[in-house]
């Protein structure tokens, strides 16, 4: 009787392990497929809105900016092997930017709030037009 109460209590163990939300994600494209998605727009353009964010955001270590696109820039926080968030700025047909943000399912209600405080609020305020732009 042991064995048998033992092993299905490693079984639960083991399902329940698999049933967590990963806070970072190893394969780029999974992390693409699986991220929680936020869609904005900008009046201004997408590399003047890549480079306010830059400038203002509060950026964590092993954090990037390349372009994986032609007119389109993309922050990425990516660390020992797994993503955590990206942002792509992309030129909108026309003038203007459209911007999509990228978080892990997974991460803490912590890292939550830490991102809407250091990099959404920033992201926020880089979107909108400058002061001398009409909306």
């Amino acid at each position: 009787m042991k064995p048998t109460f033992t092993t299905a209590a490693i079984m639960a163990i083991a399902l329940t392990g698999c049933a967590t939300r990963e806070s970072g994600i190893r394969d780029p494209e999974r992390f693409r497929a699986i991220a929680e998605r936020t869609e904005l727009t900008s009046a201004r353009a997408h590399d003047e809105v890549a480079a306010c964010f830059r400038d203002t955001a509060a950026l964590l270590p092993m954090s990037d900016f390349i372009d994986t696109a032609p007119n389109v820039v993309t922050y990425r926080l990516r660390g020992f092997g797994y993503t955590f968030e990206e942002i792509d700025f992309a030129a909108a047909p026309g003038n203007g930017a459209r911007i999509t943000v990228l978080m892990a399912p997974g991460v803490n209600a912590r890292w939550r709030h830490d991102f809407a405080r250091d990099r959404l609020a920033p992201l926020d305020a880089c979107v909108a037009p400058a002061a001398d732009q009409p909306r």
